[in-house]
């Protein structure tokens, strides 16, 4: 009997402490940082004016570099998900589906600066802050000032991985299609 006294008491400490770390990480620290970081977006974009936006991001699709490596991340920053993928309307035929691979591999990195851009996957972000919070502070290295560095390497990673996506992405692409069709899209075949 001792011993199910015991389980009883190990298993609502599991959940007692589980509050406890939820109520300290999420709602007294990143909760508020969220909720005040889409007000600041919500204004910025009103600012700012979606038209000028939608100019810049069909300024930004004629350059290969700016098309997979800028115009994800403002689409998304922008836009959010799933609203991106429109911003695809600016580009021809043949590199949307790089576009789409750009927008989607960048999904979960933006969340950590951008909350906003993606809601229903910030559990992603918030599971890999809350693993580096519980290590930093356990360890002594810091707590919560941590968590900004580790926001802007994902970022920052994600963008690498856009681009990497995305080129592989249009060379798939493009030798899928000249085999299927015998030349590259948006050339004619030679009559014979």
């Amino acid at each position: 009997m001792e011993a199910l006294n015991t389980f009883g008491e190990a298993f609502y400490g599991l959940f007692q402490n589980g509050a406890t770390y939820f109520i300290s990480l999420y709602v007294l620290n990143l909760l508020p940082w969220i909720i005040i970081m889409i007000a600041f977006m919500h204004i910025l974009f009103k600012l700012i004016g979606l038209d000028r936006i939608e100019r810049f991001c069909n300024l930004l699709g004629k350059n290969a570099i700016t098309r997979w490596i800028l115009m994800p991340v403002v689409c998304m920053m922008f836009s959010g998900n799933p609203m991106t993928y429109p911003y695809a309307r600016f580009l021809p035929q043949n590199q949307r589906v790089a576009f789409f691979d750009a927008g989607i591999s960048f999904c979960h990195p933006v969340t950590g600066l951008f909350p906003h851009s993606n809601p229903g996957e910030v559990f992603v972000w918030l599971g890999i802050a809350s693993g580096v919070f519980y290590y930093t502070t356990t360890m002594g290295i810091g707590g919560i000032e941590v968590l900004g560095g580790l926001a802007v390497q994902y970022f920052l990673l994600g963008v690498v991985m856009c681009l990497l996506r995305s080129v592989v992405t249009q060379v798939i692409y493009n030798a899928k299609y000249k085999k299927k069709y015998g030349h590259a899209q948006g050339t004619e075949k030679a009559e014979a």
